[in-house]
């Protein structure tokens, strides 16, 4: 079947296709990703396994190495020159017989990862796809509606057998998409992700639909070229941060920063920010459609009380600069949370120190003992309020 197929030629198929990106956390778990090693040149069809890491039922190896038909970048199936280096995989993705709506025929490529997937973790997986210049549909009814296959990646503990008809798994770690829109110029990537049982270590691309009957009367072949897979851990967990309280007059800019995302917040705005002014419960959801992941993350503001906002200030009556470290300075409490702007009088009223921007540093180590007089003016950080202080000084040396 597979070598009668390719002495057809009817008509080509051609359209269109759109991709983005991913948040990667580990290496890629497969070996000999875009089919460069190789153990013997390919010289015939169905000689996938010639590639390291590599098998299929009667799956295709192209590479340059060959000057026939498997050759790259002018094959049998046509001409595409590799993603990355000299060389890439095809195969049949679907094969339906002119006769009869029952008889249908895949194939699917495979590899072992360098290592198995952690349970509960999500792993995207991406590799590049054109559709081959042998692709063809034929319609031998008018106003027929073909409905197209999808391909997808499986991950699995055993070996997927092989076999001629679609992979069914219910519970397998799999993803499909579609190939409307995959044309033979352009490679086009193909994404997904999975979450991992645990101790998936067989990669296996090809058809996981239910098997799809085109009408009687409808036929035709679907092969394509695959190059440059990967399988890596990736995260798409957002964090719009710790819980936290607001003060009067402040704001909090909340920023999921996820890549490629869509964003709905809790009043259904779809900005890539958000800015909190006032306390609530505030969540947002973000979907990255290129995986077709959906994660939320929740952040709760309070509003904070005076003895929040604007801590009290505590201020000294009596400071002792003998340099014993004890009580030397002018040391306020909660200083950290105002701008303070400090002017110290002596008993005269004389100004003895000044300053715009007070770091708790005054001891008049050269001033006599004796009551001095502070004016303070003390502007909150957080919201701006402002208050004065006045008072007395006892310097004891």
């Amino acid at each position: 079947m597979k070598y009668i197929r390719k002495l057809i030629l009817l008509i080509l198929f051609s359209l269109a296709y759109n991709v983005q990106a991913q948040y990667i956390l580990s290496n890629n778990l497969v070996q000999n990703p875009s089919f460069e090693q190789y153990d013997n040149c390919p010289d015939n069809l169905a000689q996938l396994y010639k590639s390291k890491y590599w098998w299929g039922l009667s799956s295709e190896y192209f590479n340059i190495c060959n000057i026939g038909n498997v050759s790259v970048p002018l094959n049998i199936e046509g001409f595409q020159n590799a993603r990355t280096g000299f060389a890439y995989a095809g195969f049949l993705l679907h094969y339906h017989s002119p006769n009869t709506n029952n008889k249908v025929y895949i194939e699917t490529i495979k590899n072992i990862l360098n290592d198995s997937l952690k349970k509960n973790s999500r792993y995207c997986i991406d590799y590049y796809m054109s559709l081959a210049e042998y692709t063809f549909i034929y319609i031998g009814q008018p106003n027929v509606i073909v409905n197209y296959d999808s391909i997808g990646a499986m991950l699995t503990i055993n070996q997927v057998k092989d076999t001629t008809i679609a992979i069914l798994c219910d519970t397998c770690a799999k993803f499909t998409k579609s190939v409307i829109g995959i044309d033979t110029a352009n490679w086009y990537k193909i994404s997904g992700s999975i979450i991992a049982n645990g101790g998936e270590k067989y990669l296996t691309i090809g058809n996981f639909q239910d098997a799809i009957y085109w009408p009687t009367g409808v036929w035709g072949v679907i092969y394509v070229f695959i190059d440059d897979i990967s399988v890596c851990e990736c995260g798409y967990n957002i964090n719009l941060g710790e819980d936290t309280t607001l003060c009067e007059g402040e704001s909090l800019i909340l920023n999921p920063n996820l890549p490629n995302a869509t964003y709905t917040w809790q009043d259904s705005s779809h900005t890539a920010t958000y800015e909190a002014k006032q306390s609530g419960t505030y969540w947002v959801r973000a979907y990255v459609a290129e995986y077709d992941i959906t994660t939320t993350d929740t952040i709760v503001i309070t509003a904070g009380d005076d003895s929040f906002c604007n801590p009290p200030l505590t201020i000294p009556n009596v400071i002792t600069p003998n340099g014993d470290s004890q009580n030397d300075n002018f040391q306020i409490q909660n200083a950290e949370s105002y701008e303070i702007a400090l002017q110290i009088y002596n008993r005269w009223g004389v100004l003895i120190y000044e300053t715009a921007g007070y770091q708790n540093d005054f001891s008049c180590k050269d001033c006599a003992d004796g009551v001095y007089y502070y004016v303070l003016k003390a502007k909150s950080k957080r919201n701006g309020r402002e208050k004065e202080y006045k008072g007395s000084l006892t310097i004891i040396k």
